[in-house]
Protein backbone atom coordinates (compact mmCIF):
# COMPACT_ATOMS: atom_id res chain seq x y z
CA UNK A 1 0.00 0.00 0.00
CA UNK A 2 1.65 3.35 -1.21
CA UNK A 3 2.29 6.06 1.44
CA UNK A 4 -0.45 7.96 -0.23
CA UNK A 5 -3.13 5.63 0.51
CA UNK A 6 -2.18 5.05 4.25
CA UNK A 7 -2.97 8.74 4.99
CA UNK A 8 -5.98 9.00 2.58
CA UNK A 9 -7.21 5.56 5.38
CA UNK A 10 -6.09 7.21 8.24
CA UNK A 11 -7.65 10.73 7.21
CA UNK A 12 -11.07 9.52 6.06
CA UNK A 13 -12.76 9.90 8.94
CA UNK A 14 -11.89 13.75 8.73
CA UNK A 15 -13.20 14.22 5.40
CA UNK A 16 -16.27 16.62 5.37
CA UNK A 17 -18.96 16.49 2.38
CA UNK A 18 -20.73 19.73 3.21
CA UNK A 19 -23.97 18.76 0.59
CA UNK A 20 -24.42 16.99 3.16
CA UNK A 21 -25.04 19.52 5.81
CA UNK A 22 -26.41 21.72 3.41
CA UNK A 23 -28.97 18.95 2.03
CA UNK A 24 -29.59 17.88 6.08
CA UNK A 25 -30.82 21.78 7.19
CA UNK A 26 -33.05 21.95 3.64
CA UNK A 27 -34.47 18.87 5.00
CA UNK A 28 -35.22 20.06 8.31
CA UNK A 29 -36.55 23.02 6.78
CA UNK A 30 -38.94 20.90 4.11
CA UNK A 31 -40.22 19.41 7.37
CA UNK A 32 -41.31 22.17 9.36
CA UNK A 33 -42.92 23.98 6.08
CA UNK A 34 -45.03 20.73 5.67
CA UNK A 35 -46.02 20.93 8.91
CA UNK A 36 -47.23 24.52 8.86
CA UNK A 37 -48.92 24.02 5.65
CA UNK A 38 -50.94 20.69 7.08
CA UNK A 39 -51.57 22.31 10.14
CA UNK A 40 -52.76 25.64 8.48
CA UNK A 41 -54.56 22.92 5.86
CA UNK A 42 -56.38 21.45 9.15
CA UNK A 43 -56.96 24.52 10.81
CA UNK A 44 -58.90 25.61 7.47
CA UNK A 45 -60.80 22.31 7.13
CA UNK A 46 -61.86 22.13 10.66
CA UNK A 47 -63.13 26.11 10.34
CA UNK A 48 -65.04 25.22 7.02
CA UNK A 49 -66.37 21.76 8.88
CA UNK A 50 -67.67 23.94 11.95
CA UNK A 51 -68.95 26.52 9.63
CA UNK A 52 -70.60 24.13 7.35
CA UNK A 53 -72.40 22.72 10.46
CA UNK A 54 -73.25 26.23 11.75
CA UNK A 55 -75.24 26.76 8.24
CA UNK A 56 -76.89 23.16 8.33
CA UNK A 57 -78.48 24.45 11.72
CA UNK A 58 -79.68 28.00 10.83
CA UNK A 59 -81.55 26.60 7.89
CA UNK A 60 -82.38 23.86 10.42
CA UNK A 61 -84.14 26.43 12.36
CA UNK A 62 -85.32 28.85 9.44
CA UNK A 63 -87.38 25.49 8.46
CA UNK A 64 -89.36 24.61 11.63
CA UNK A 65 -90.04 28.47 12.69
CA UNK A 66 -89.83 30.44 9.66
CA UNK A 67 -92.19 33.03 11.21
CA UNK A 68 -90.46 33.53 14.07
CA UNK A 69 -86.67 33.78 13.44
CA UNK A 70 -84.54 35.95 10.65
CA UNK A 71 -81.26 35.67 8.88
CA UNK A 72 -80.64 39.11 7.83
CA UNK A 73 -77.96 39.36 10.25
CA UNK A 74 -77.90 43.33 10.17
CA UNK A 75 -81.00 43.07 11.57
CA UNK A 76 -80.52 40.44 14.33
CA UNK A 77 -77.01 41.94 15.32
CA UNK A 78 -78.86 45.13 16.04
CA UNK A 79 -81.88 43.51 17.82
CA UNK A 80 -79.70 41.58 19.87
CA UNK A 81 -77.11 45.13 20.76
CA UNK A 82 -80.63 46.89 21.32
CA UNK A 83 -81.25 44.46 23.59
CA UNK A 84 -78.11 43.94 25.40
CA UNK A 85 -78.27 47.26 26.34
CA UNK A 86 -81.66 48.21 27.64
CA UNK A 87 -81.56 51.82 28.20
CA UNK A 88 -81.45 52.34 24.58
CA UNK A 89 -84.99 51.48 24.08
CA UNK A 90 -86.20 50.39 27.24
CA UNK A 91 -88.37 47.59 25.67
CA UNK A 92 -86.99 44.03 23.74
CA UNK A 93 -86.65 44.74 20.49
CA UNK A 94 -88.30 41.19 18.83
CA UNK A 95 -88.14 40.06 14.88
CA UNK A 96 -90.01 41.70 12.46
CA UNK A 97 -93.14 40.47 10.87
CA UNK A 98 -93.11 41.32 6.89
CA UNK A 99 -90.89 44.48 7.58
CA UNK A 100 -93.47 45.47 10.63
CA UNK A 101 -90.92 46.36 13.81
CA UNK A 102 -92.73 44.82 16.53
CA UNK A 103 -91.74 45.71 20.11
CA UNK A 104 -92.33 43.73 23.37
CA UNK A 105 -94.98 45.50 25.15
CA UNK A 106 -96.45 47.50 21.85
CA UNK A 107 -98.69 49.03 24.07
CA UNK A 108 -95.70 51.32 25.03
CA UNK A 109 -94.21 51.70 21.61
CA UNK A 110 -93.71 54.78 20.06
CA UNK A 111 -92.73 56.87 17.08
CA UNK A 112 -89.53 57.01 18.76
CA UNK A 113 -88.51 53.46 19.83
CA UNK A 114 -89.33 52.84 15.87
CA UNK A 115 -87.15 56.01 14.25
CA UNK A 116 -84.20 54.91 16.54
CA UNK A 117 -84.40 50.90 15.52
CA UNK A 118 -85.36 51.83 11.59
CA UNK A 119 -82.80 54.44 11.51
CA UNK A 120 -79.83 52.43 13.29
CA UNK A 121 -80.43 49.70 10.60
CA UNK A 122 -80.07 52.49 7.68
CA UNK A 123 -77.17 54.02 8.68
CA UNK A 124 -75.54 50.59 9.04
CA UNK A 125 -76.53 49.57 5.90
CA UNK A 126 -75.52 52.88 4.00
CA UNK A 127 -72.20 52.48 5.52
CA UNK A 128 -71.70 48.61 4.67
CA UNK A 129 -70.76 47.76 8.01
CA UNK A 130 -70.29 44.01 8.36
CA UNK A 131 -72.11 42.10 11.14
CA UNK A 132 -70.92 39.30 12.89
CA UNK A 133 -72.09 35.88 11.79
CA UNK A 134 -75.05 34.47 12.78
CA UNK A 135 -75.66 31.40 15.14
CA UNK A 136 -78.64 29.13 17.10
CA UNK A 137 -78.26 28.48 20.43
CA UNK A 138 -80.32 28.49 23.70
CA UNK A 139 -82.81 31.06 23.84
CA UNK A 140 -80.81 34.56 25.83
CA UNK A 141 -84.65 35.76 26.42
CA UNK A 142 -88.23 34.39 26.44
CA UNK A 143 -90.59 36.86 25.90
CA UNK A 144 -94.07 35.72 28.09
CA UNK A 145 -96.91 37.52 25.92
CA UNK A 146 -100.27 38.10 28.77
CA UNK A 147 -102.20 34.91 28.12
CA UNK A 148 -105.08 37.32 28.06
CA UNK A 149 -103.56 38.26 24.68
CA UNK A 150 -103.73 34.53 23.34
CA UNK A 151 -99.97 34.75 22.30
CA UNK A 152 -97.62 32.52 22.77
CA UNK A 153 -94.37 32.91 24.12
CA UNK A 154 -91.59 34.07 22.08
CA UNK A 155 -88.54 31.65 21.49
CA UNK A 156 -85.24 33.35 19.53
CA UNK A 157 -82.77 30.88 19.00
CA UNK A 158 -80.85 32.99 16.21
CA UNK A 159 -78.44 35.00 17.77
CA UNK A 160 -75.23 36.78 16.53
CA UNK A 161 -72.06 35.00 17.74
CA UNK A 162 -70.43 37.30 20.03
CA UNK A 163 -67.03 35.56 19.64
CA UNK A 164 -66.87 36.68 15.95
CA UNK A 165 -63.69 39.16 15.79
CA UNK A 166 -65.94 40.76 13.25
CA UNK A 167 -68.08 41.74 16.35
CA UNK A 168 -66.00 44.51 17.85
CA UNK A 169 -65.77 46.35 15.01
CA UNK A 170 -69.70 46.42 14.62
CA UNK A 171 -69.91 47.31 18.29
CA UNK A 172 -68.20 50.50 17.51
CA UNK A 173 -70.31 50.74 13.93
CA UNK A 174 -73.61 50.45 16.15
CA UNK A 175 -73.02 52.87 19.09
CA UNK A 176 -71.73 55.13 16.50
CA UNK A 177 -75.00 55.27 14.38
CA UNK A 178 -76.71 55.43 17.24
CA UNK A 179 -75.09 58.30 18.78
CA UNK A 180 -75.96 60.08 15.14
CA UNK A 181 -79.51 58.63 15.49
CA UNK A 182 -79.82 60.62 18.89
CA UNK A 183 -78.57 63.78 17.41
CA UNK A 184 -81.25 64.38 14.94
CA UNK A 185 -84.20 61.68 16.17
CA UNK A 186 -86.61 64.99 16.32
CA UNK A 187 -86.11 65.87 13.02
CA UNK A 188 -86.02 61.58 11.57
CA UNK A 189 -89.29 61.59 14.14
CA UNK A 190 -90.74 64.28 11.43
CA UNK A 191 -89.35 63.40 8.36
CA UNK A 192 -90.54 58.97 8.73
CA UNK A 193 -94.29 60.53 8.08
CA UNK A 194 -93.05 62.23 5.06
CA UNK A 195 -91.38 59.54 3.73
CA UNK A 196 -94.66 56.72 4.92
CA UNK A 197 -96.96 58.98 3.23
CA UNK A 198 -94.61 59.53 -0.26
CA UNK A 199 -94.62 55.18 -0.07
CA UNK A 200 -98.65 55.04 0.47
CA UNK A 201 -99.45 53.75 -2.98
CA UNK A 202 -103.44 54.80 -1.46
CA UNK A 203 -102.20 58.27 -0.47
CA UNK A 204 -104.13 57.63 3.02
CA UNK A 205 -102.08 59.85 4.80
CA UNK A 206 -101.48 57.65 7.78
CA UNK A 207 -98.52 55.68 8.76
CA UNK A 208 -99.17 52.72 6.58
CA UNK A 209 -96.53 53.08 3.50
CA UNK A 210 -93.57 51.82 2.96
CA UNK A 211 -89.78 52.97 3.80
CA UNK A 212 -86.90 51.40 2.49
CA UNK A 213 -84.38 51.92 6.08
CA UNK A 214 -81.56 53.18 3.55
CA UNK A 215 -83.38 55.56 2.19
CA UNK A 216 -84.38 57.12 5.34
CA UNK A 217 -80.85 57.24 6.60
CA UNK A 218 -79.98 59.13 3.07
CA UNK A 219 -82.21 61.29 3.16
CA UNK A 220 -81.31 62.15 6.56
CA UNK A 221 -77.81 63.17 5.92
CA UNK A 222 -78.85 64.80 2.86
CA UNK A 223 -81.13 67.34 5.26
CA UNK A 224 -77.85 67.71 7.53
CA UNK A 225 -75.99 68.42 4.99
CA UNK A 226 -78.08 71.17 4.08
CA UNK A 227 -78.13 72.69 7.49
CA UNK A 228 -82.50 71.95 7.65
CA UNK A 229 -83.73 71.49 10.80
CA UNK A 230 -87.13 70.74 12.25
CA UNK A 231 -87.78 74.82 11.98
CA UNK A 232 -87.70 73.72 8.06
CA UNK A 233 -91.39 75.20 6.79
CA UNK A 234 -91.06 73.28 3.74
CA UNK A 235 -89.38 70.61 5.09
CA UNK A 236 -91.65 68.06 2.84
CA UNK A 237 -90.11 69.43 -0.36
CA UNK A 238 -86.51 69.40 0.95
CA UNK A 239 -87.46 65.72 2.05
CA UNK A 240 -88.50 65.23 -2.03
CA UNK A 241 -85.52 67.00 -3.43
CA UNK A 242 -83.02 64.69 -1.45
CA UNK A 243 -85.24 61.58 -2.67
CA UNK A 244 -85.05 62.61 -6.14
CA UNK A 245 -80.81 63.25 -5.30
CA UNK A 246 -80.93 59.80 -4.16
CA UNK A 247 -82.95 58.22 -6.77
CA UNK A 248 -81.62 60.01 -9.62
CA UNK A 249 -84.88 61.72 -10.87
CA UNK A 250 -84.49 63.42 -13.86
CA UNK A 251 -80.49 62.72 -13.83
CA UNK A 252 -78.47 60.86 -15.54
CA UNK A 253 -76.16 58.67 -13.38
CA UNK A 254 -72.66 59.73 -13.23
CA UNK A 255 -69.83 57.48 -15.09
CA UNK A 256 -68.74 56.22 -11.75
CA UNK A 257 -72.13 54.48 -10.93
CA UNK A 258 -71.76 53.24 -14.40
CA UNK A 259 -68.97 51.48 -14.24
CA UNK A 260 -69.77 49.99 -10.72
CA UNK A 261 -72.45 47.78 -12.24
CA UNK A 262 -70.23 47.27 -15.51
CA UNK A 263 -71.34 43.38 -16.31
CA UNK A 264 -68.03 40.83 -16.56
CA UNK A 265 -67.36 41.03 -20.30
CA UNK A 266 -66.60 37.56 -19.99
CA UNK A 267 -69.82 36.43 -19.46
CA UNK A 268 -71.05 38.50 -22.34
CA UNK A 269 -71.11 35.93 -24.91
CA UNK A 270 -72.74 32.57 -24.83
CA UNK A 271 -70.68 31.82 -27.39
CA UNK A 272 -67.43 33.24 -27.25
CA UNK A 273 -66.13 29.64 -25.91
CA UNK A 274 -68.64 26.73 -26.62
CA UNK A 275 -67.27 23.78 -24.46
CA UNK A 276 -68.72 21.33 -26.71
CA UNK A 277 -65.88 22.29 -29.32
CA UNK A 278 -63.66 21.90 -27.02
CA UNK A 279 -64.55 18.23 -25.54
CA UNK A 280 -64.47 17.31 -29.41
CA UNK A 281 -60.98 17.46 -29.43
CA UNK A 282 -60.46 14.66 -27.32
CA UNK A 283 -61.05 12.47 -29.68
CA UNK A 284 -59.14 14.27 -32.75
CA UNK A 285 -55.99 13.95 -29.85
CA UNK A 286 -57.03 10.39 -29.77
CA UNK A 287 -56.71 9.87 -33.10
CA UNK A 288 -54.02 11.39 -33.67
CA UNK A 289 -52.27 9.28 -30.99
CA UNK A 290 -53.55 5.98 -32.93
CA UNK A 291 -51.77 7.63 -36.33
CA UNK A 292 -48.28 7.77 -34.33
CA UNK A 293 -49.31 3.92 -33.62
CA UNK A 294 -49.76 3.12 -36.98
CA UNK A 295 -53.42 1.25 -35.52
CA UNK A 296 -55.18 2.58 -38.64
CA UNK A 297 -52.48 0.84 -41.13
CA UNK A 298 -52.68 -2.15 -38.96
CA UNK A 299 -56.58 -2.36 -39.21
CA UNK A 300 -56.25 -2.31 -42.90
CA UNK A 301 -53.53 -4.67 -43.39
CA UNK A 302 -55.72 -7.15 -41.32
CA UNK A 303 -58.38 -6.64 -43.38
CA UNK A 304 -55.83 -7.17 -46.38
CA UNK A 305 -54.65 -10.37 -44.84
CA UNK A 306 -58.43 -11.54 -44.31
CA UNK A 307 -59.56 -10.82 -48.13
CA UNK A 308 -56.26 -12.62 -48.56
CA UNK A 309 -57.44 -15.50 -46.61
CA UNK A 310 -54.03 -15.12 -44.39
CA UNK A 311 -56.11 -14.51 -41.50
CA UNK A 312 -57.63 -17.50 -39.81
CA UNK A 313 -60.37 -15.69 -38.50
CA UNK A 314 -63.76 -18.44 -38.49
CA UNK A 315 -67.46 -17.27 -38.41
CA UNK A 316 -67.38 -14.95 -35.94
CA UNK A 317 -67.58 -11.61 -34.60
CA UNK A 318 -64.22 -11.07 -35.61
CA UNK A 319 -64.33 -11.95 -39.17
CA UNK A 320 -68.02 -9.90 -39.40
CA UNK A 321 -66.35 -6.82 -38.44
CA UNK A 322 -63.48 -6.94 -40.82
CA UNK A 323 -66.15 -7.39 -43.86
CA UNK A 324 -67.96 -4.00 -42.50
CA UNK A 325 -64.95 -2.11 -41.94
CA UNK A 326 -64.14 -3.38 -45.72
CA UNK A 327 -67.33 -2.48 -46.76
CA UNK A 328 -67.68 0.62 -45.25
CA UNK A 329 -64.25 1.93 -46.95
CA UNK A 330 -65.89 4.81 -49.02
CA UNK A 331 -67.89 6.36 -46.43
CA UNK A 332 -65.14 6.39 -44.20
CA UNK A 333 -62.88 8.98 -43.56
CA UNK A 334 -59.64 8.47 -45.18
CA UNK A 335 -55.81 8.76 -44.32
CA UNK A 336 -55.31 12.46 -46.03
CA UNK A 337 -58.54 13.80 -44.69
CA UNK A 338 -57.54 12.63 -41.30
CA UNK A 339 -54.12 14.67 -41.57
CA UNK A 340 -55.93 17.75 -42.51
CA UNK A 341 -58.29 17.30 -39.48
CA UNK A 342 -55.16 17.22 -37.38
CA UNK A 343 -53.64 20.27 -39.61
CA UNK A 344 -56.88 22.09 -38.72
CA UNK A 345 -57.78 21.57 -34.89
CA UNK A 346 -53.91 20.75 -34.12
CA UNK A 347 -51.51 21.94 -35.80
CA UNK A 348 -50.17 18.77 -36.79
CA UNK A 349 -48.21 18.91 -39.92
CA UNK A 350 -49.18 16.91 -42.85
CA UNK A 351 -52.05 17.99 -44.57
CA UNK A 352 -52.90 19.75 -47.98
CA UNK A 353 -50.93 23.28 -48.17
CA UNK A 354 -54.74 24.90 -48.23
CA UNK A 355 -55.72 24.06 -44.72
CA UNK A 356 -55.52 26.52 -42.43
CA UNK A 357 -53.01 24.62 -39.86
CA UNK A 358 -53.70 26.09 -36.39
CA UNK A 359 -50.27 26.76 -35.44
CA UNK A 360 -50.61 28.03 -32.42
CA UNK A 361 -52.05 24.94 -30.70
CA UNK A 362 -48.82 23.60 -29.67
CA UNK A 363 -47.35 26.73 -27.72
CA UNK A 364 -50.95 27.06 -26.02
CA UNK A 365 -51.18 23.53 -25.11
CA UNK A 366 -47.70 23.48 -23.65
CA UNK A 367 -48.41 26.72 -21.51
CA UNK A 368 -51.45 25.67 -20.20
CA UNK A 369 -50.23 22.37 -19.02
CA UNK A 370 -47.05 23.70 -17.77
CA UNK A 371 -48.81 26.44 -15.71
CA UNK A 372 -50.56 23.85 -13.99
CA UNK A 373 -47.72 21.84 -13.29
CA UNK A 374 -45.78 24.38 -11.99
CA UNK A 375 -48.92 25.73 -10.07
CA UNK A 376 -48.94 22.64 -8.16
CA UNK A 377 -44.95 22.21 -7.92
CA UNK A 378 -45.17 25.73 -5.76
CA UNK A 379 -46.81 24.30 -3.07
CA UNK A 380 -43.52 21.51 -1.92
CA UNK A 381 -41.35 23.99 0.29
CA UNK A 382 -38.51 23.91 -1.71
CA UNK A 383 -40.27 25.28 -4.09
CA UNK A 384 -42.17 28.17 -2.07
CA UNK A 385 -38.73 29.15 -1.19
CA UNK A 386 -37.65 29.49 -4.80
CA UNK A 387 -40.83 30.38 -6.67
CA UNK A 388 -40.70 33.61 -8.57
CA UNK A 389 -43.78 34.05 -8.93
CA UNK A 390 -46.83 33.47 -5.98
CA UNK A 391 -49.36 31.04 -5.77
CA UNK A 392 -51.69 33.83 -6.01
CA UNK A 393 -50.72 35.04 -9.08
CA UNK A 394 -50.26 31.36 -10.90
CA UNK A 395 -53.39 30.58 -10.58
CA UNK A 396 -54.25 33.76 -12.70
CA UNK A 397 -51.36 32.61 -15.00
CA UNK A 398 -52.92 28.86 -15.15
CA UNK A 399 -56.53 31.07 -15.93
CA UNK A 400 -55.18 32.87 -18.82
CA UNK A 401 -53.52 29.39 -20.45
CA UNK A 402 -56.62 28.01 -19.65
CA UNK A 403 -58.95 30.85 -21.36
CA UNK A 404 -56.43 30.97 -24.31
CA UNK A 405 -56.36 27.69 -25.69
CA UNK A 406 -59.84 26.97 -25.10
CA UNK A 407 -60.53 29.88 -27.44
CA UNK A 408 -58.19 28.34 -29.73
CA UNK A 409 -60.01 24.93 -29.53
CA UNK A 410 -63.10 26.17 -29.71
CA UNK A 411 -62.73 28.27 -32.71
CA UNK A 412 -61.32 24.92 -34.72
CA UNK A 413 -64.52 23.12 -33.98
CA UNK A 414 -66.98 24.65 -36.01
CA UNK A 415 -68.81 23.28 -39.24
CA UNK A 416 -68.12 20.14 -40.19
CA UNK A 417 -64.92 19.41 -37.64
CA UNK A 418 -67.85 18.37 -35.24
CA UNK A 419 -69.35 15.70 -37.47
CA UNK A 420 -65.83 14.36 -38.41
CA UNK A 421 -64.52 14.13 -34.47
CA UNK A 422 -67.65 12.07 -33.63
CA UNK A 423 -66.97 9.83 -36.84
CA UNK A 424 -63.81 9.41 -35.82
CA UNK A 425 -64.81 8.44 -32.04
CA UNK A 426 -66.77 5.95 -33.36
CA UNK A 427 -64.20 4.70 -35.83
CA UNK A 428 -62.13 4.53 -32.71
CA UNK A 429 -64.53 2.21 -30.61
CA UNK A 430 -64.76 0.07 -32.92
CA UNK A 431 -61.00 -0.45 -34.26
CA UNK A 432 -60.45 -0.98 -30.20
CA UNK A 433 -62.87 -3.86 -29.88
CA UNK A 434 -61.81 -5.42 -33.12
CA UNK A 435 -57.92 -5.27 -31.86
CA UNK A 436 -59.52 -6.52 -28.65
CA UNK A 437 -61.23 -9.72 -29.87
CA UNK A 438 -60.12 -12.76 -28.16
CA UNK A 439 -59.82 -14.39 -32.06
CA UNK A 440 -57.67 -11.86 -33.08
CA UNK A 441 -55.51 -11.81 -30.39
CA UNK A 442 -55.25 -15.13 -30.59
CA UNK A 443 -53.90 -15.19 -34.47
CA UNK A 444 -50.89 -13.24 -32.58
CA UNK A 445 -50.65 -14.87 -29.30
CA UNK A 446 -51.14 -11.60 -28.03
CA UNK A 447 -52.59 -10.60 -24.60
CA UNK A 448 -54.06 -7.36 -25.37
CA UNK A 449 -54.59 -5.52 -28.51
CA UNK A 450 -51.50 -3.28 -28.04
CA UNK A 451 -49.50 -5.84 -28.61
CA UNK A 452 -51.69 -7.16 -31.68
CA UNK A 453 -50.45 -3.28 -32.74
CA UNK A 454 -47.14 -4.01 -32.40
CA UNK A 455 -46.82 -8.03 -33.45
CA UNK A 456 -48.89 -6.65 -36.69
CA UNK A 457 -46.56 -2.75 -36.79
CA UNK A 458 -43.19 -4.65 -36.47
CA UNK A 459 -44.30 -7.89 -39.24
CA UNK A 460 -46.06 -6.05 -41.84
CA UNK A 461 -45.13 -2.10 -41.62
CA UNK A 462 -41.81 -1.83 -40.69
CA UNK A 463 -41.94 -1.48 -37.33
CA UNK A 464 -43.81 -0.64 -34.13
CA UNK A 465 -43.78 2.11 -32.26
CA UNK A 466 -43.74 3.51 -28.41
CA UNK A 467 -47.41 1.98 -27.29
CA UNK A 468 -46.97 2.81 -24.06
CA UNK A 469 -46.60 6.15 -24.87
CA UNK A 470 -48.98 7.00 -26.88
CA UNK A 471 -51.61 5.28 -24.99
CA UNK A 472 -50.77 7.93 -22.60
CA UNK A 473 -50.76 10.92 -24.04
CA UNK A 474 -53.83 9.95 -26.17
CA UNK A 475 -55.54 9.35 -22.43
CA UNK A 476 -54.31 12.72 -21.45
CA UNK A 477 -55.21 14.59 -24.13
CA UNK A 478 -58.79 13.23 -23.49
CA UNK A 479 -58.78 14.24 -19.95
CA UNK A 480 -57.09 17.89 -20.55
CA UNK A 481 -59.87 19.23 -23.41
CA UNK A 482 -62.50 17.24 -20.89
CA UNK A 483 -61.43 19.51 -17.89
CA UNK A 484 -61.63 22.58 -20.11
CA UNK A 485 -64.68 22.01 -21.20
CA UNK A 486 -66.25 21.16 -18.12
CA UNK A 487 -64.78 24.43 -16.23
CA UNK A 488 -65.32 27.12 -19.00
CA UNK A 489 -67.19 29.25 -16.28
CA UNK A 490 -64.56 28.86 -13.69
CA UNK A 491 -61.73 30.19 -15.56
CA UNK A 492 -63.28 32.13 -18.30
CA UNK A 493 -64.18 34.44 -15.61
CA UNK A 494 -61.90 37.32 -14.22
CA UNK A 495 -63.36 37.18 -10.90
CA UNK A 496 -64.07 33.56 -9.60
CA UNK A 497 -62.58 31.55 -6.93
CA UNK A 498 -59.24 30.00 -7.30
CA UNK A 499 -58.96 27.96 -10.92
CA UNK A 500 -56.94 24.63 -9.32
CA UNK A 501 -58.00 23.42 -5.42
CA UNK A 502 -54.35 22.64 -4.74
CA UNK A 503 -54.92 21.57 -1.38
CA UNK A 504 -57.36 19.03 -2.11
CA UNK A 505 -55.10 17.82 -5.07
CA UNK A 506 -52.17 17.42 -2.37
CA UNK A 507 -54.24 15.44 -0.03
CA UNK A 508 -53.51 12.29 0.96
CA UNK A 509 -56.99 11.13 -0.53
CA UNK A 510 -57.81 13.57 -3.38
CA UNK A 511 -61.40 13.47 -5.24
CA UNK A 512 -60.81 11.01 -8.29
CA UNK A 513 -63.45 10.52 -10.98
CA UNK A 514 -64.76 7.31 -10.46
CA UNK A 515 -63.39 4.32 -13.13
CA UNK A 516 -63.85 4.84 -17.46
CA UNK A 517 -65.15 8.63 -15.96
CA UNK A 518 -62.31 10.73 -16.07
CA UNK A 519 -62.01 11.33 -19.60
CA UNK A 520 -65.13 12.65 -19.37
CA UNK A 521 -65.55 14.13 -16.05
CA UNK A 522 -61.86 14.87 -14.52
CA UNK A 523 -61.01 16.25 -10.99
CA UNK A 524 -58.67 18.84 -10.34
CA UNK A 525 -56.23 16.05 -9.30
CA UNK A 526 -57.11 14.29 -12.55
CA UNK A 527 -56.31 17.26 -14.41
CA UNK A 528 -52.62 17.77 -12.52
CA UNK A 529 -52.03 14.06 -13.23
CA UNK A 530 -53.00 14.20 -16.96
CA UNK A 531 -50.39 17.15 -17.40
CA UNK A 532 -47.63 15.89 -15.31
CA UNK A 533 -48.06 12.40 -17.23
CA UNK A 534 -47.95 14.79 -20.56
CA UNK A 535 -44.58 16.74 -19.57
CA UNK A 536 -43.12 13.19 -18.57
CA UNK A 537 -44.06 11.46 -21.79
CA UNK A 538 -42.86 14.27 -23.81
CA UNK A 539 -39.76 15.12 -21.92
CA UNK A 540 -40.20 18.66 -21.70
CA UNK A 541 -37.64 19.81 -19.30
CA UNK A 542 -37.68 21.56 -15.96
CA UNK A 543 -36.55 24.75 -17.77
CA UNK A 544 -38.95 24.45 -20.32
CA UNK A 545 -41.79 23.89 -17.77
CA UNK A 546 -40.51 27.10 -15.97
CA UNK A 547 -40.03 29.29 -18.53
CA UNK A 548 -43.69 28.73 -20.47
CA UNK A 549 -45.72 28.85 -17.19
CA UNK A 550 -43.79 31.82 -15.79
CA UNK A 551 -43.55 34.15 -18.74
CA UNK A 552 -46.52 34.40 -20.07
CA UNK A 553 -47.14 35.82 -23.68
CA UNK A 554 -50.05 38.05 -24.90
CA UNK A 555 -53.10 35.85 -26.30
CA UNK A 556 -52.76 35.07 -30.28
CA UNK A 557 -54.70 36.82 -32.26
CA UNK A 558 -57.75 34.81 -32.72
CA UNK A 559 -61.96 35.42 -32.95
CA UNK A 560 -64.26 33.49 -31.34
CA UNK A 561 -65.56 32.14 -34.97
CA UNK A 562 -64.21 31.26 -37.87
CA UNK A 563 -63.97 34.73 -40.47
CA UNK A 564 -64.00 33.88 -44.16
CA UNK A 565 -60.76 35.36 -45.53
CA UNK A 566 -60.14 34.44 -49.45
CA UNK A 567 -57.83 32.19 -50.30
CA UNK A 568 -55.25 34.52 -51.97
CA UNK A 569 -55.16 36.69 -48.70
CA UNK A 570 -54.50 33.52 -46.69
CA UNK A 571 -51.88 32.79 -48.76
CA UNK A 572 -50.47 36.04 -48.22
CA UNK A 573 -50.77 35.51 -44.40
CA UNK A 574 -49.22 32.50 -44.12
CA UNK A 575 -45.98 33.57 -46.40
CA UNK A 576 -45.58 36.84 -43.74
CA UNK A 577 -46.56 34.90 -41.05
CA UNK A 578 -44.15 33.44 -38.41
CA UNK A 579 -45.70 30.27 -37.37
CA UNK A 580 -45.00 28.50 -33.94
CA UNK A 581 -43.54 24.75 -33.97
CA UNK A 582 -46.66 22.33 -34.93
CA UNK A 583 -48.19 20.12 -32.18
CA UNK A 584 -46.34 17.38 -33.22
CA UNK A 585 -42.88 18.69 -33.09
CA UNK A 586 -43.26 18.65 -29.70
CA UNK A 587 -44.27 14.76 -29.63
CA UNK A 588 -41.86 13.82 -31.32
CA UNK A 589 -44.24 13.42 -34.06
CA UNK A 590 -42.65 12.83 -37.81
CA UNK A 591 -43.84 15.15 -40.52
CA UNK A 592 -45.31 13.44 -43.25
Amino acid sequence: MSATSEAVNRNKSQIRFRDLVQREEEARIHLKNEKERLEQRKRRTLDEEKDLERIKNLLERLKNAPKRELAYPVYVATRDYFNANEGLIGNIVLNHEDGHLRIYNEGAVSISDIVKISLVLGLLAIDEVQPPRLIVEKPRYIVEKPKEAGKEAVHIEIFVDLTDPVNNTFSNAFFAAFGEVTGILDLAIMVLPILANEGDPASTRVLDGAVDTAEFAYVIRCLREKGIDVNEPQLKRRVNECLDKIQKVGVDKPLSDVGISLPDLNEVSDYQIQSENVRLMGPVICSAMFEELKVFQVIDKLVELSQNGMLPTGRGEAGEMLYLYWKDTPNRISESERHNIYALTIGIPGGDTNIMTNRDFNDLWLRFVSAVSSLVRQKTADQILRANIPSAISQQLVRKAARDLALNLSSKGYGMTLYLALDLQAQIKMMIKLLSDKEIRSSYGARDMWQVIDQVATLELGGARNSARYRTLATCGAIITAWLANNVKKYNSATSRAIIDIDEVLSSDPATAPDGKATTEPTDYDLVNACELWLAETATSEDQIEQLSQNPRESPMMTSRPVQIPAIAREMLDQAGIGVPGFGLGMGMRRQ
